[in-house]
């Protein structure tokens, strides 16, 4: 019998402990490798969620911040702009509730001016002037109509704006009509319909409509024009420098009326010598800055020989009593004169009689601080009695308000 057809064990069905304890582990690993991918990805899934959800939060966050600081920014805004609004405002009304203050002998003025045009240097931008000559106060709205020589226009300067209006001629000279040529002065009309201008480079005073700026007409021609003035009438005044002579012109007049000097140049009482600014008060007595003579003079109604009211001085170290060069003259309302003068920077008050004036603003030496003035020139008061002066060579309008402590 063949041996290997033996009955007995087969050993391919023989299980090997080692190959058994093998497969366990190997099962083992495999399902604990399985759950660690699965934490994973349980794990990323979570990483991603949770930078999502950062990143959502990060993004509103930042959208809540933006929309409140721009809703902050803009009541801040706001409220800065309607506070200066207000402020403008209630200064105005405040003002013009002010009944006319009487200005006399003992007036006083705060030393130290607010600028209300011009004082960003030389120029023809709209904030700027160049070297002004004559103005005019509207105490209805408190504008400011300046005659900006050098830039060849008027503009008008209402009461905080930073910048000016042209409303005539511009910064091109010319003969026109609707140009003007180194303009020495402007006032309003009685009626206050129509600008009168003095365009000096010209030689001629023209009126200009305030409603319509091609509305032209001149008034006289030749006309050497330096300042101009109007009384309670409505007759206008006109300063003649090179004719050296005042000329009172009534509407429908074809020829003016002379009411001061006439005579040639002269430094008798009856003679001007370069007329500038003029001032004319409720009696129609007319003021004249007589320039070269060092002088200001008066002329009665119907006169023909002027009165000598602020008389030249010899120079001595008291800078005040020095009389030199006027260029501008008013009057208040007690009959004390205020005097300008180019070469020595400050506003002189002559009370009637006086033998020598008083500086009442400016300083000795010229300089661009707030309590200086450089060629002061045309002088004005307001209702309020605040002391309007051109500051010629500052190329500013100094604004010093009255002193009521």
């Amino acid at each position: 019998m063949n041996s290997n057809n033996r009955i007995g064990v087969d050993e391919s069905s023989v299980i090997n402990p080692n190959t058994t304890r093998l497969g366990k582990l190997y099962e083992h690993f495999r399902k604990r490798k399985l759950i660690w991918i699965v934490l994973s990805i349980i794990l990323i899934l979570v990483i991603a969620t949770t930078i999502v959800l950062m990143n959502k939060t990060k993004t509103e966050k930042t959208s809540t911040m933006e929309i409140t600081t721009a809703a902050t920014t803009e009541i801040e805004t706001t409220t800065e702009t309607t506070t200066i609004a207000t402020t403008i405002t209630t200064e105005t009304i405040s003002e013009q509730l002010l009944p006319p203050a009487i200005i006399d002998k003992n007036t006083k003025w705060k030393q130290s001016a607010t600028t209300v045009a011009g004082g960003h240097g030389q120029g023809h931008e709209l904030n700027q002037l160049n070297r002004p000559q004559g103005f005019y106060v509207d105490d209805d709205d408190d504008s400011i109509y300046i005659a900006d020589t050098d830039n060849h226009r008027i503009v008008q300067w209402k009461f905080g704006a930073n910048n000016g209006e042209i409303v005539a001629g511009g910064n091109i000279s010319g003969n026109e009509k609707y140009r003007l040529k180194t303009p020495e002065d402007v006032i309003l009309d009685k009626e206050k319909k129509y600008l009168i201008i003095c365009d000096m480079g010209n030689s001629r005073v023209i009126k200009w409509s305030c409603q319509n700026s091609q509305d032209q007409e001149i008034l006289i021609y030749p006309s050497f024009c330096w300042g101009l003035a109007m009384d309670n009438n409505g007759d206008l005044y006109i300063a003649d420098w090179v004719n050296q002579k005042v000329i009172r012109w009534h509407e429908g007049d074809t020829e003016g009326t002379v009411v001061a000097g006439g005579n040639g140049f002269g430094n008798s009482c009856s003679q001007l010598n370069q007329a500038k600014q003029i001032f004319v008060d409720k009696n129609h007595s007319v003021y004249v800055a007589d320039d070269t003579n060092h002088r200001v003079m008066k002329w009665e109604g119907n006169a023909t020989e002027g009165l000598l009211v602020a008389p030249r001085n010899v120079f001595n170290e008291d800078l005040i009593d020095v009389m030199s060069n006027p260029k501008g003259v008013i009057v208040d309302n007690t009959g004390n004169i205020y005097i300008s003068y180019s070469r020595y920077h400050h506003i002189t008050r002559w009370s009637p009689g006086a033998m020598k004036g008083i500086a009442v603003v400016g300083t000795e030496r010229s300089g661009s601080e707030s309590t200086q003035l450089t060629n002061p020139q045309d002088l004005s008061f307001d209702r309020r009695g605040n002391l309007y002066v051109v500051d010629r060579d500052n190329h500013r309008i100094q604004k010093f308000l009255i002193d009521l402590d």
